[in-house]
């Protein structure tokens, strides 16, 4: 079953929510993040999960809203 936009941007939503909670409870910086490998796949991933999900977004919903930057988060 393929999911739709709503629940896609629900994912997105809840994946970046959860990223954000865990870099400031770890306290993973911009500083952390250029010199600590750990730190850089467990902020990678997620966002590459993040990139999948609007890979994957209806090309009617990107076209209906062209002012977001749709190919910075999915190539």
């Amino acid at each position: 079953m393929k999911k739709s936009d709503k629940e896609r941007l629900k994912r997105i939503v809840s994946i970046w929510s959860s990223l954000s909670e865990q870099m400031e409870q770890r306290s993973i910086t911009v500083e952390l993040l250029l010199e600590d490998e750990f730190s850089q796949w467990a902020v990678t991933t997620p966002l590459y999960n993040i990139g999948e999900h609007v890979y994957q977004l209806s090309d009617e919903l990107k076209r209906k809203y062209p002012e977001q930057p749709w190919n910075a988060v999915a190539v």
